[in-house]
């Protein structure tokens, strides 16, 4: 018991930890859906934010942005390598970025989003030179939030190019410029994290309470079901008890009935305490040495088994040579409680097989009722019994099966149980062990 309740707990065990995992798995994915989807929001923000700033200016000079580049082609550094251009957005960068700030907030709402934004360019090429201006990993940051980004997301990437023709009246030449500019707009949702969690968290939730209360229930079944068994082993215990006491009287009996001077009386009253050993005996093993069975006692045996069952047809094949362990007592007590099962279960033919050699093989064979599927691997528990209808009427405290298959053990034997089109079989093999 203790074993299927240890192979319970395991099994339960790593059923738990497989719902776990596919609850985090399942929260992922929600964490996941929830982020790209408030991006997605958030993106939409930047872009309408972008349009609002792009349409609020109607000029750009783009002679003034040329003349920062080709101060960055003569190799000089303007504000850190980093160029501000006031003339392209006729302001300064901290008011532009002011605004910037409005912007977001007015299209934000009551959303709760905290978004960033930046713009700027990332590459300045000079086409007739085939030189990149800009210096590596720096950008010309033509306007940005107050708050940086650590992780953005690209908003929309542009490309366009610039060419110019310059005038030198001291060389009385033109010179050529032809730049290659890309761009990209930029954005991070700042607060993602805990607006996804404000978000699943009635899932979290939920599914820890689905956990804790599947816990809860295993516990208390694992505890009732600990109790049961202790209660079980009570009552094995009292019936054992019950049972050893009862030799005492049956010995006292015996020895009465054999000082009888009625031969029928005698008769009777040697039947009933045979069959109250034959009880006692299937609760109560007994301890010690017995005479080994030979072929007469078999014959004897089945004899006197012919008469107990009177109304069973019993079809007996015995081969005997040799037998060096088995003695009368398991013999008897094998036979007397598949027979008797196989009576009280509606046999009315039972085909029985003995082989003694070196090995023993025994085969008992009905016509009953039978053994439903679901119920074999239980029918040798002690006190076990099969429910069903039909054994409601029938006698038994459940311990014949599991009798027998104590002494099967105990000569390191196996038994097997065959279901047949009506009846049962059962194949007992014992090996010999010098």
């Amino acid at each position: 018991m203790n074993r299927k309740r240890n192979a319970t707990v395991i099994l339960f065990t790593f059923s738990l930890l497989v719902l776990v995992v596919l609850q985090g798995y399942y929260l992922y994915n929600s964490y996941r859906l929830e982020e790209k989807e408030l991006n997605k929001q958030a993106k939409i923000i930047a872009e309408k934010t972008q349009q609002m700033i792009e349409d609020s200016e109607t000029s750009i000079s783009e002679d003034k942005l040329v003349g920062d580049f080709e101060k960055l082609k003569k190799g000089i550094t303007i504000q850190k390598e980093k160029i501000t251009h006031p003339e392209k957005l006729y302001r300064s960068e901290a008011a532009y970025s002011r605004e910037l700030e409005e912007l977001l907030k007015q299209n934000t709402g009551n959303s709760g989003f905290q978004i960033a934004m930046r713009n700027e360019i990332y590459s300045v090429f000079d086409d007739i030179r085939k030189q990149e201006l800009l210096p590596e990993k720096r950008s010309i940051i033509l306007y940005r939030t107050l708050k940086d980004m650590d992780r953005p997301m690209v908003v929309q990437e542009g490309k366009w190019t610039s060419r110019q023709t310059n005038k030198d009246t001291d060389r009385n030449v033109n010179e050529r410029n032809y730049y290659l500019v890309k761009s990209k707009l930029t954005f991070q949702l700042l607060n993602i994290r805990s607006l996804v969690f404000k978000k699943i968290i009635p899932l979290m939730i939920i599914s820890l309470l689905i956990i804790i209360l599947i816990i809860i229930l295993f516990y208390k079944s694992i505890r009732n079901l600990s109790r049961q068994e202790q209660k079980t082993a009570q009552l094995h215990t009292t019936i054992d008890s019950i049972a050893h006491e009862l030799n005492t009287p049956i010995t006292t009996l015996k020895f009465s009935v054999a000082q009888s001077a009625d031969p029928a009386a005698r008769a009777l009253l040697e039947r009933q305490i045979r069959r109250l050993e034959n009880i006692v005996s299937s609760i109560h093993t007994y301890e010690g040495g017995d005479v080994l069975m030979n072929e007469s006692d078999l014959t004897a045996y089945f004899s006197e088994v012919r008469k107990r069952f009177d109304a069973v047809i019993f079809k007996v094949h015995i081969v005997f040579s040799a037998n060096s362990f088995l003695s009368r007592r398991d013999f008897g007590q094998i036979m007397d409680n598949l027979i008797d099962n196989s009576s009280k279960y509606g046999a009315d033919e039972i085909e029985i097989s003995v082989m003694m050699n070196k090995n023993i093989e025994i085969e008992v064979s009905d016509n009953g009722t039978g053994i439903p599927e679901k119920e074999k691997p239980y029918i040798f528990d002690k006190y076990y019994r099969i429910t069903r209808n039909e054994n409601r009427y029938v006698s038994g405290l459940g311990v014949g099966l599991f009798l027998v298959k104590n002494i099967v053990d105990k000569h390191k034997g196996h038994i097997s149980v065959c279901s047949r089109d009506k009846g049962v079989s059962f194949n007992i093999t014992m090996p010999y062990e010098a």
